[in-house]
């Protein structure tokens, strides 16, 4: 495996020689560590996805935005609307940390995230940070953490969109400005009738799962902030969503209505050496399960609070410290509970030195789970730059996963059986890295493992034939990241690749983790006319194996999609998309096999999709 990312990192070197040399490269900004840094001194891989992205590509749902990103595969149970499972570094959704402008948004019941339902009209930037961030973030963040940073627009724009499957978006953003206040704000309408997400088995008369299942979504968002001056910058925002969507069901409902939003006051004050910030935050994800006599709800309810504080020691060193306090409630949802809401304490601190050739990281946090116990986790990194465009990088650190209530305390359940005495899992993170950034584009290359231990999974018990959450799993994955950025033969290159070995090592014979494929490519073409810029990106998947239930081999895949831009007036865009250009017939999760057996069936993804829109700009 590290021969094949030998080559592949001197095949793209030998690209580079071929870039224009009067390229200027861009200093990015993030927030890996809650606060902002240029991008090369947080020694942690982040991929960066921003607003200008998202409006070039022309993508629907925020699964299309991830699925590019290198060290992330999506497996989609269907389009819009459907489950789609983010794996990051191999690791399953459950251990990758999102938030929603730093607020949690996963399912406390099952520990999952409806990436479907949220609106890609309201995102001005996704980070993805990748490794053992649990000492910044807590809970959940074993294999990296994916924040999701609303829009704050600063131009008024409408947008309309058309396309296959009876598709219609429509969606506005604007702006307002008044002295120290400022306002912007987001809105959408998604629908579609969808199409039959299920592969059907001919020889099996006709029934309810005979159908298209469609989708839609409604949405509004604000950003609202007043600059106090001396007294520092107060600041509200919130992301409102709600919509329905029909699935495919053997038995049981078929259909959903969700009901989610997030919400928070912060407030932020900056000195000469000391920048201070406290929030308060509330959230809901509730998903109720339709379409027979039963209906189901699944609802989280969280609030929390946070002070945060950094200080300048020296030039060159910062120090960082807070506390946290989490509550997290499922009172709503249909299932019953032995406990229906916990509360989870945290304190943390760090510090971060740079002295533009040397740098260092250390974070510390110590988490206090109601019922679980206490966490402790920590980060150490070091970097160094031997030239100003040349950063090397070495991080190690710890992470935990507190247990859902479900697998703890769920009750009258016909599957499921509580193990009051479950544990948080637990990891391990190393990740070693370089960055090339220069005027001839950026070359990243990381190399990366993370051992889970304590893994939580649910296991049949014979007496009680209900599957019950042990700590009894163990796994590993190990992989290399290699991506580039730059500018060749008239055209812009955006590259990546990912060689992962992810191994199950529950028992004496490791096995490969299911639906984890071993090799995952990406690459973007752009070209940049006057009033014209069009985007061809591929992506590769080699084969994978199923779940052990199917107990087969999911095939390799490359898709195609295109997408295009046209500057008709200025102020006046017209875009198209072209998604699955040779209509490439796969699926990546199986769904039943035939009435004979003969056969395994799969969860349709979207065959070749037109859409095609116009953005106005005032």
């Amino acid at each position: 495996m590290f021969k094949k990312s030998a080559l592949s990192l001197a095949v793209l070197a030998a690209a580079s020689f071929n870039v224009s040399a009067n390229q200027d490269i861009e200093r990015i900004t993030v927030t890996a560590n809650k606060f902002e840094q240029p991008i090369e001194n947080t020694l942690a891989s982040v991929s960066i996805i921003d607003r200008v992205q998202i409006e070039k590509r022309n993508v629907r749902d925020i699964a299309s935005l991830l699925n590019t990103l290198p060290g992330v595969d999506v497996v989609r149970n269907g389009g819009f609307g459907q489950i789609a499972s983010v794996f990051v570094r191999g690791a399953s959704m459950k251990r990758t940390l999102v938030l929603i402008d730093g607020v949690r948004v996963s399912d406390a019941n099952s520990g999952s995230v409806s990436f479907t339902n949220i609106p890609v009209n309201s995102i001005e930037r996704i980070e993805v940070v990748k490794g053992a961030r649990a000492a910044i973030y807590g809970s959940d963040a074993v294999s990296g953490v994916i924040n999701i940073i609303t829009r704050e627009s600063l131009t008024n724009q409408i947008a309309l969109t058309s396309g296959s499957n009876n598709y219609v978006e429509a969606q506005a953003a604007g702006h307002f400005k008044s002295g120290k206040l400022r306002l912007s704000y987001n809105l959408g309408y998604q629908e579609t009738d969808g199409y039959d997400v299920i592969e059907k088995d001919p020889s099996v008369p006709r029934g309810k799962n005979h159908d298209r299942d469609g989708y839609e979504n409604e949405n509004v968002g604000f950003n609202l902030a007043y600059d106090f001056e001396e007294y520092g910058e107060l600041s509200a925002l919130g992301q409102f969503s709600q919509g329905e969507a029909q699935y495919d069901s053997n038995w049981g409902n078929d259909e959903y209505e969700f009901d989610n939003y997030t919400a928070k006051v912060a407030w932020q004050k900056g000195s000469e050496r000391l920048t201070q910030n406290a929030s308060v935050s509330v959230s809901q994800e509730e998903n109720t399960q339709m379409g027979s006599d039963t209906v189901n709800i699944y609802s989280t309810e969280r609030e929390e609070i946070e002070y945060r504080a950094r200080f300048e020691v020296i030039e060159s060193l910062q120090g960082t410290a807070g506390i946290s306090h989490l509550r997290e409630d499922v009172s709503k949802s249909t299932a019953k509970f032995a406990q229906t809401d916990r509360d989870n304490t945290a304190i943390f601190a760090g510090a971060f030195y740079d002295d533009s050739k040397w740098l260092a990281n250390i974070a510390v946090r110590s988490d206090d789970y109601e019922f679980h116990g206490r966490a402790n986790t920590y980060t150490t990194s070091f970097g160094v730059k031997p030239h100003q465009n040349v950063a090397f990088r070495f991080n190690h650190g710890t992470a935990f996963r507190a247990p859902t209530l479900n697998d703890a305390f769920v009750a009258d359940s016909l599957w499921y059986a509580p193990n009051i005495d479950i544990e948080p899992e637990e990891a391990e993170n190393n990740e070693l890295g370089l960055t090339v950034t220069s005027s001839w584009g950026r070359y990243d290359v990381a190399i990366f493992e993370n051992r889970i231990t304590n893994l939580i999974s649910n296991k049949l018990d014979a007496e009680t034939q209900k599957y019950v959450a042990y700590n009894v799993d163990k796994a590993t994955m190990r992989g290399i990241e290699l991506s580039a950025q730059f500018d060749a033969f008239g055209l812009n290159h955006s590259t990546n690749l990912t060689l992962l070995d992810a191994k199950d090592n529950s028992t004496s014979e490791p096995k490969d983790l299911p639906r984890r494929p071993s090799k995952t490519f990406n690459y973007t073409l752009t070209k940049q006319w006057d009033n014209l810029d069009v985007n061809l990106t591929m992506i590769y998947r080699s084969d994978r194996p199923s779940i052990d239930f199917y107990n087969t081999t999911l095939s390799a895949y490359t898709l195609f999609n295109l997408s295009a831009n046209y500057q008709l007036l200025d102020g006046i865009e017209l875009n198209a998309r072209l998604e699955n250009l040779t209509d490439k017939e796969y699926f990546t999760a199986g769904a039943g096999f035939t009435a004979d057996s003969s056969r395994l069936f799969g969860y349709k993804p979207l065959g070749r999709q037109l859409y095609v829109g116009a953005r106005v700009e005032f």
